[in-house]
């Protein structure tokens, strides 16, 4: 049986180890995109009426459905979006078992500890960087080497950032490095691709995880972040 904190501690260890891989992480906001439903969020939108948002959902459903042993998806679990949904997102991944772990394996319950032990392990790595435009940098616990910026809607207005990262990586040569993303569902677009073409560096997911460190107080942005209590004693489960 998978154990929300043991998957987290996984991720340390990989990190620890300087071992490559990709985690990529599907929320309930990205599940209901691939199951093709309408959505307006603050970050991002889909239309399935609009023939751009089709093409980039089929994009988005092709990071989910990657497979790699270094490659790894999160999913909402069964108290969070249902068991149906939840068994449904396990189906449609066509991942194997141990490929797949929670969507919020950063948060909740864990995010006291992540933010302990695992984003101090950044600073052993070449960090770089894909968060909003307004997001500050010097806040963070750790140094950033580079950094790209998106938009609001991301996946739709800065999708051609994933070509032009990934040549640049091929160009500089870039190795052993760790990326951030913060990008809303082209976080996971970027994590299928990048790693698909240098499978040498890691890539991670993670969310809105460091928006206290980007935007101060008002990165206060989800409950979790807030330190509400049913947030923080919050624990995932699995089936």
């Amino acid at each position: 049986m998978k154990d929300f904190r043991g998957d987290l501690i996984q991720i340390e260890d990989r990190l620890k180890n300087r071992e490559p891989f990709a985690f990529s992480r599907f929320g309930e906001g990205e599940l209901r995109i691939l199951s093709g439903e309408l959505r307006r969020y603050p970050e991002f939108r889909f239309d399935p009426a609009d023939p751009g948002y089709v093409f980039l959902r089929e994009r988005l459903l092709d990071s989910f459905r990657y497979r790699s042993d270094h490659y790894y998806v999160g999913i909402s679990c069964p108290r969070c979006i249902g068991e149906d949904k939840f068994l449904w997102a396990k189906q449609a991944s066509a991942q194997p078992e141990p490929q797949l772990t929670w969507a919020n394996l950063f948060v909740n319950s864990n995010f006291s500890y992540y933010l302990e032990h695992v984003v101090p392990l950044f600073s052993m790595y070449r960090v770089v960087m894909v968060c909003h435009r307004s997001a500050g940098l010097e806040g963070l616990p750790f140094p950033v080497a580079r950094d790209f910026r998106v938009e609001k809607n991301a996946w739709r207005t800065n999708y051609n950032l994933a070509h032009q990262i990934g040549e640049w990586i091929g160009r500089k040569g870039i190795k052993g490095a760790l990326f951030l993303l913060c990008a809303g569902p082209f976080a996971n677009i970027l994590a299928h691709t990048l790693h698909a073409r240098s499978p040498e560096n890691t890539y991670l997911d993670v969310g809105s995880t460091l928006d206290p460190f980007f935007f101060g107080s008002n990165g206060l942005t989800r409950r979790y972040l807030r330190g509400e209590r049913q947030f923080m004693q919050r624990t995932c489960t699995w089936k």
